[in-house]
């Protein structure tokens, strides 16, 4: 798709609303952003996610092998969700999945046809942290993430922000270099060296986004997770072991490393997977804490609204938990708008990628989904 197809007005208009969302004054209604719904939709055609679905006539490998394929899918996924209302700023992602920290640790990419790379521990004991030296910044994959970054903006010639990589937090990428089990233990019974593990990766994850973002030539989204965020206004990090771990963990081994990125970028966004409410009072304690990211079958949205409403950006979609179920997109919609104190800095993901539904998931109808989202 030529850059000159692009409806430029839309797309300004777009970060000019999410400049206010991120500012918490879109007092008159939530953001939104449709995605790829299910198989059957009224009003539009199903947009497969270029990311993260196992759908279409290549393999996710293929796509990720190959920079040309792996660009002409993101083009493809954006000119789709372009033909939508809402609140979408194109961009293009250079990832290759979790793996790109513990890669440069030494751990061994087990690439997967159908599904991003996974990772094989290079460490298990916490003594062997002692012997670890801090990677370079090409080491494992970061080099190709890099590379992608920079075809990314040579072949459509800078017209497209590019988006960071996936950045794992401090926790998550040490839980795949040492393996879950032993890293957590370790938590307990070598606390002094999971912290020098953790600075490690907090200073090589800084220093990263740093050289990505200087790839990306002026023109960065600090953010894998949707909405849209301007460069400087803070930096997402995915921290699914936060479910995993009691708040008094989290408050010794994760809030001093998201605090220095924090300072490092000019806030956080927080995403993690599952159910993280007992963890809300630790985030907290996240200087300059921008928004959190999550799904709403996993962590119930009522609290969460509840808690942070009018605070930070809240950015929700459907999840994947196999038991909370909604009757559909346009049910998710009216629970979570039913559950708001406030607009302000909500954002309603209306997206069930990789989501769990089966042939009763009903179709959407994208003019139910504008009405209930503009009329409220």
């Amino acid at each position: 798709m030529a850059v000159s197809d692009l409806d430029s007005e839309k797309i300004q208009s777009n970060r000019a609303f999410l400049e206010r969302l991120w500012l918490l004054e879109n007092d008159e209604r939530p953001g939104f952003l449709i995605g790829y719904t299910g198989p059957k939709m009224r009003g539009g055609k199903p947009v497969i996610s270029a990311l993260f679905s196992t759908e279409g006539t290549e393999t996710v490998l293929m796509r990720l092998s190959d920079p040309a394929k792996f660009l002409n899918a993101q083009l493809e996924e954006i000119e789709g969700q372009m033909a939508f209302r809402g609140d979408f700023v194109p961009s293009l992602c250079p990832t290759l999945g979790v793996v790109a920290i513990p890669s440069a640790f030494g751990c061994e990419v087990v690439w997967q046809e159908e599904n991003f790379p996974a990772v094989r521990p290079a460490i298990q004991a916490p003594e062997e942290i002692d012997d670890l030296i801090m990677p370079g910044l090409r080491d494992g994959v970061l080099g190709q993430i890099l590379d992608y970054t920079r075809y990314f903006r040579t072949h459509t010639q800078g017209a497209y922000p590019i988006k960071i990589s996936d950045t794992q937090g401090p926790l998550d990428s040490a839980s795949l270099i040492m393996g879950h089990n032993n890293f957590m233990l370790a938590m307990r019974t070598h606390p002094q060296q999971v912290h020098r593990l953790l600075q490690m990766i907090t200073d090589l994850t800084i220093d990263y986004i740093r050289v990505q973002r200087a790839e990306a030539d002026g023109d960065f989204v600090p953010s894998l997770h949707q909405p849209w965020i301007p460069d400087g206004w803070g930096v997402s990090v995915s921290d699914d072991d936060c479910v995993m771990i009691s708040r008094r963990h989290f408050e010794e081994f994760a809030v001093p490393y998201f605090n220095q990125m924090s300072y490092a970028f000019g806030g956080l966004y927080h995403h993690s997977c599952g159910n993280w409410l007992h963890q809300m009072p630790a985030l907290e304690q996240i200087d300059n804490l921008r928004g959190v990211e999550f799904g709403g079958s996993e962590t119930p949205f009522a609290p969460v609204l509840e808690r942070f409403g009018g605070k930070m950006v809240i950015s929700c979609r459907v999840g994947l938990h196999r038991d909370v179920k909604f009757n559909g997109m346009a049910d998710f919609v009216r629970q979570v708008i039913a559950s708001r104190k406030t607009s302000r800095g909500l954002l309603i993901n209306v997206d069930i990628t990789n989501g769990i539904i089966d042939e009763t998931w009903p179709e959407t109808d994208l003019s139910e989904i504008y009405r209930l989202i503009e009329e409220n």
